[in-house]
């Protein structure tokens, strides 16, 4: 007699993980202006509550770099001697539940199904076996801001996962903005936002992944926090091992 997994939401299970898979198979890529997906409903509903009632407070998050004292990070995977790690600024409840997560969710089914969206089983093929997943929880505020950029080249693909309350509007234009290259600006700055069209811009809806394969034309990033707002999320990066 075969059995169904169901979803345990009190902790995080594989079953929750292999909803989430299925979820993103059964998305739609948009192969323009580079690969990337934009997924709703990532996770159940349930589970997405639990997520937010996990979500550290604002003292276990230190600034990402000297680059974005607005971005707070809370870093939950350190597999290479000098990475930094987090897991020590959360509170016993936190650090087991987000342990699970980066167990279920960092295994390499999920990397591979992230590897898969946006490069297909060529991109499963050529790098499943030499990345690894990279995964920090994020909490940027007022004067946020991500100039242009494509990412840096060890991470093969991005992935967004937004964590906003459900019904609050004041993040929703701050989401991620898609960029392509204006062959008019090319004499500018590579980081000024003058020499990119902006293509789209993603809502900051609950719930929702947006995710990328990174590469030389991947120009993305996110304008100016004007408002005095909470951008919670996610941050995972399928990166090279080396």
């Amino acid at each position: 007699m075969s059995t169904t997994l169901q979803p345990d939401h009190s902790r995080v299970t594989d079953a929750e993980s292999m909803r989430s898979i299925y979820t993103i198979r059964n998305s739609s890529m948009r192969p323009w202006p580079f690969p990337h997906r934009l997924v709703d409903g990532v996770f159940t509903d349930r589970f997405y509550e639990r997520l937010l009632s996990m979500f550290p407070g604002d003292d276990a998050f230190v600034p990402l770099n000297e680059y974005h004292p607005d971005r707070g990070a809370v870093c939950l995977t350190a597999d290479k001697p000098g990475e930094r790690d987090d897991r020590g600024n959360l509170e016993n409840e936190q650090r087991a539940f987000w342990q699970q997560f980066v167990d279920s969710f960092g295994s390499q089914s999920f990397r591979e199904t992230l590897l898969w969206s946006v490069g297909g089983p060529e991109l499963v093929d050529s790098h499943l076996a030499i990345t690894r997943s990279y995964i920090h929880l994020a909490l940027d505020t007022k004067g946020y801001e991500i100039r242009p950029h494509t990412d840096i080249s060890k991470k093969i693909v991005t992935a967004l996962f937004y964590l906003p309350e459900p019904g609050d509007s004041s993040v929703l234009p701050f989401g991620t903005s898609v960029l392509r290259e204006r062959e008019d600006a090319q004499d500018l700055n590579p980081h000024d936002w003058e020499r990119y069209d902006t293509v789209f811009t993603t809502r900051f809806s609950p719930n929702t992944m947006f995710t990328f394969k990174v590469g030389s034309d991947s120009w993305h990033g996110v304008k100016p926090v004007t408002t005095p707002v909470r951008r919670r999320s996610i941050q995972y990066f399928v990166m090279l091992n080396d």
